[in-house]
């Protein structure tokens, strides 16, 4: 089980900008000491102060140059005509270069009606624009010369300079909320994100069905690379504590207002009537109904991530067994000196019951000599 942290430098009240992006490259950084898998960024627009990351390949190659092991991963690079694919690919290129080995890309097709209007988007067209998007980027990675003229783009013959330097496809994923998305990613052989799994965990097992059921007829673009499966569960958010009282006091107000946030999004994605966005207003109105209780939200979907140790233990090892390969952990917008002890809390305690070796992490010596009411989860 792979272990990720997303942060979209959520701006606190009565900060800047730039103060949140230096402290967000503050906190990744210390993820790889913590010992995260992976860690990265989304591509964000016109979000005023809600998300401050509207370039992540300036946030992730200014990473790349503080750390040195984890990997860095896009986590969602808007699939979409106005961030042209060939363009991406000489991106990708060059940050995979700079940073050996370590560029993840995961793809989306656009979760804002907002800037669907502020760059012309068609909100109708946008998942075939995505797997058009898809083509022209893979192939212009991994062929000597790309040349494809479809419905969307008109490319070619070009050659991506500088090239890719490995020899395979670097770990890409389409980030996604539909049973039918889930689908097309596993079709492609591609890695899945599933984001936005507030319709609950029954919810969650159809979107791995679907996934799998893709997957096992699995046919990478152009024959060009290996089918790789990868399915990551975001957290939205994600804050662990000592106790749970303390995590839930820590994080509701972010909490809620990232959930109300999400209201509004998917208002605004249901409200285009384009197909495939139908289902946002199902989720609005499971959240109108339920997104006040963050107790009951916690227990009843994966999305919100809350607690202890030992509650994300338990969270994470749920997803392991549903097939789920990855969780990524949003630990962003609580003030940063508590974004930092969230960080260590996981990497602590968490970390280590997925990646140490059986017997690592021993009994307490002070309870096994009758100490009573030894304190937990100290930092």
């Amino acid at each position: 089980m792979k272990i990720g942290i997303i942060s979209e430098s959520q701006v606190n009240k009565g900060m800047s900008f730039g103060v949140r992006l230096r402290e967000v490259l503050k906190e990744l950084t210390f993820a790889e000491e913590m010992g995260f898998d992976f860690a990265g960024t989304s591509e964000q627009h016109f979000m005023d102060g809600q998300w401050a990351v509207s370039a992540p390949e300036i946030v992730l190659t200014a990473l790349a140059e503080r750390t040195s092991n984890i990997k860095l991963r896009y986590m969602a690079c808007v699939a979409l005509g106005f961030n042209h694919p060939v363009r991406a690919a000489e991106r990708f290129a060059t940050q995979d270069i700079l940073a050996p080995g370590r560029l993840e890309v995961a793809t989306a097709r656009s979760n804002n009606a907002v800037y669907q209007r502020g760059f012309g988007v068609n909100p109708a067209t946008t998942s075939e624009e995505q797997q058009e998007w898809l083509e022209v980027v893979i192939r212009s990675l991994l062929e000597p010369e790309v040349e494809v003229h479809g419905k969307f783009f008109d490319v070619g013959p070009v050659t991506v300079t500088p090239p890719l330097e490995r020899k395979t496809l670097l770990p890409f994923y389409m980030t996604t909320t539909s049973p039918a998305s889930h689908t097309v990613a596993g079709k492609l052989g591609l890695g899945c994100m599933t984001a936005d799994t507030f319709m609950g965990w029954e919810f969650q097992q159809q979107l791995v069905d679907a996934y799998k059921k893709g997957f096992a007829e699995a046919k990478p673009i152009g024959g060009l690379y290996e089918p790789t499966y990868a399915l990551c569960g975001f957290t939205f958010p994600a804050y662990c504590a000592a106790t749970r009282q303390e995590a839930f006091d820590h994080a509701r107000a972010n909490s809620l207002g990232l959930i109300n946030h999400v209201i509004e999004l998917a208002e605004g994605l249901s409200g285009t009537g384009a197909p495939g966005y139908q289902y946002w207003g199902e989720l609005a109105e499971n959240l109108h109904k339920h997104g006040h209780d963050l107790d009951y939200v916690e227990k009843s979907t994966p999305m919100l991530m809350l607690g202890t140790p030992d509650d994300f233990i338990e969270k994470i090892k749920r997803l392991e067994e549903m097939g789920m390969t990855e969780v990524v952990l949003k630990l962003d917008g609580f003030g940063h000196a508590r974004t930092m002890r969230a960080i260590e809390m996981v990497g602590k305690y968490v970390i280590p019951e997925f990646k140490a070796r059986q017997g690592s992490i021993p009994p307490n010596c002070l309870e096994r000599v009758g100490i009573e009411g030894v304190e937990s989860f100290q930092l």
